[in-house]
């Protein structure tokens, strides 16, 4: 019997009459966007701070120097040489050339597009219509009780005379709310200015361009037989279709600002100065430290400390003391208290997550109103809460205190002399951390909560009949079975809520309303916030930024390392 291979049928498919016109088509659209990116580089590197005056954009590139200016011009070559490249390639029938070409005309659409929708007025016309919604925000109210009529007829069946008599009510008040809103949120008004921007001859340019992009984009999408695609090829490419919108947005908002941060890093960059490249000099600040001894024991500590260091600590080794200093002491104060709310939150967040987790598998009556509850505080607004936590943490007012004052008077009403203490939750030296820590926490724990749910009813219900007729008990159950299975949630849940402790900024920040917020409360990314936002010192935020992505790095990567290949075993 003969076999049939889908891809050489593919290839042996002649081709569109109109093929050679879309292939040079595109040939000339590539030479177009060299010659373009090309002019455009070479006005990038003649970039002056002289020819830059008057041009906000320009002007805030030459403030950033001169190698993110040559940065910059080397990014607007890369599609001169992606368009050379795919020029080649088309001449020789090679699908790379046309996936090459097929980047570049989406990449023309895309700012094509969006200048045309620029000229338009849209974004401008976005906001009013917005503010027109917002003012008449009851309108919006036609729209749910349209879909709970249509949903009602839905359900009485089509043998019911309700059902005809609600469907056809409910797409009159949709039409009709529609109608209504189009009028009053003022979007005829907008469409007035798309229409009135066609007097610009540019807003021609751009919508012709776009169109021909388009048309072109699609013909030579459709082109894949004659270049021999084959179906792996084929799903590929709309896989990374897909992903197109997601990775525009990484490479311009994400990947951009973090090589931007790197470069600054290195620089001694601040407000009103052209950045200079300074080496290591921003890491060596943050992270440097001294070691001293000091014989005198009442001597202090800064006495041993050479110019430019401030002693960390004292460690008392026999009859000498070894006085431990540093360039930045709130650095390494605020990566202590960084380290200390990662140690104490993993517990606190986890171990009764997990619990939880378990009451809640347990088949109780309302579990998903209990889950809808725990999870609550994980997609609150962290300021609406921690306005709510600085309250419950007043040393007078604040029902934490009140709760402790009572159960203390309990206490003592049955013989016991205890102390109130009158915690001062937000002053204390020694409290704010674990102030922080409870905020955290309780906003953490229902997020694990939810994760370590999901990973219980994962676990096969078979395993829990044979372990019953085995005779294991509840706890060995949970021991030998539940807790190994539950290994790679697990896992996934001591990383993320690491990470988060790693990265915390949000509770401190809301948390004390005065600045500056007290030492033991800084933690690593709000003293990086802090010099950067504050003392305008980018190029040591900069580094700070890094020395912190470096050491959750390592953490994460120690973790990983420590999982065991097989989470079942033991």
């Amino acid at each position: 019997m003969a076999t049939f291979n889908p891809a050489l049928s593919r290839t042996a498919t002649p081709p569109p009459p109109n093929t050679s016109l879309i292939v040079y088509a595109s040939i000339a659209v590539n030479l177009l966007i060299a010659i373009v990116c090309v002019i455009l580089a070479a006005n990038i590197f003649g970039i002056q701070e002289s020819t830059a005056a008057g041009t906000p954009a320009l002007e805030q590139l030459v403030r950033l120097g001169r190698p993110v200016i040559v940065f910059v011009g080397l990014i607007a070559l890369v599609p001169a040489i992606i368009a050379v490249y795919s020029t080649f390639n088309l001449l020789r029938r090679q699908n790379a050339g046309r996936y090459s070409a097929l980047i570049l005309q989406f990449l023309g659409i895309v700012i094509a597009a969006v200048a045309m929708i620029h000229l338009w007025g849209v974004f401008q016309s976005f906001e009013v219509v917005v503010d027109g919604i917002v003012q008449n925000s009851l309108l919006l109210l036609g729209f749910a009780v349209a879909y709970a009529l249509y949903w009602i007829g839905n359900k009485l069946g089509d043998r019911n005379p309700w059902s005809g008599r609600l469907t056809t009510a409910a797409l009159a008040l949709g039409t009709l709310t529609f109608i209504v809103i189009v009028f009053v949120v003022n979007i005829l008004t907008a469409a007035n200015s798309v229409l009135s921007a066609y007097g610009n001859p540019l807003t021609w340019v751009m919508t012709f361009l776009a169109i021909a992009l388009m048309w072109l984009f699609i013909k030579l999408l459709r082109l894949g037989l004659y270049f021999g695609e084959t179906q792996d090829q084929l799903v590929a490419w709309q896989g990374w279709m897909m992903l197109a919108p997601n990775i525009i947005g990484f490479l311009f908002f994400f990947a951009g600002p973090l090589l931007l941060s790197f470069y600054l890093s290195f620089t001694n960059s601040t407000v009103g100065r052209v950045p200079e490249f300074i080496g290591l000099q921003n890491y060596g600040d943050a992270i440097a430290l001294e070691f001293q001894w000091k014989d005198d024991v009442e001597a202090p500590a800064q006495s041993v400390m050479s110019f430019g260091y401030t002693p960390l600590g004292e460690l008392s080794l026999g009859e000498r003391t070894l006085v431990v200093g540093a360039k930045d002491r709130l650095f390494w104060l605020s990566l202590r208290n960084t380290v200390l709310f990662c140690l104490l939150l993993v517990p606190l967040a986890v171990i009764p997550a997990l619990f939880l987790a378990l009451i809640l598998n347990s088949h109780l009556p309302g579990v998903n109103i209990f889950r809808a509850i725990y999870f609550l505080p994980s997609v609150a607004a962290v300021v609406g809460t921690a306005l709510i936590w600085r309250w419950l943490y007043h040393p007078t007012i604040g029902f934490i205190n009140y709760a402790i004052t009572q159960m203390v008077n309990g206490l003592n009403g049955i013989g016991f002399q205890l102390t109130d203490p009158q915690i001062e939750w937000l002053t204390g030296p020694g409290v704010v951390l674990y102030s922080m820590v409870l905020l955290s926490a309780w906003q953490v724990i229902g997020f694990n909560t939810v994760l370590f749910l999901a990973g219980l009813q994962g676990i096969p219900k078979d395993l829990y009949e044979a372990s019953s007729i085995d005779g294991a008990n509840r706890w060995q159950t949970l021991r030998f079975m539940t807790l190994p299975m539950l290994a790679p949630t697990t896992f996934f849940v001591v990383i993320t809520t690491v990470i988060t402790g790693l990265q915390v900024f949000n509770e401190p920040y809301a948390l004390f309303p005065s600045r500056p917020i007290p030492e033991n409360a800084t933690t690593a990314v709000y003293y990086l916030y802090n010099q950067g936002f504050f003392r305008f010192n980018f190029g040591y935020a900069s580094s700070i930024a890094w020395v912190l992505f470096a050491l959750i790095f390592g953490m994460t990567l120690i973790q990983f390392r420590l999982q065991r290949s097989n989470a079942y075993e033991g």
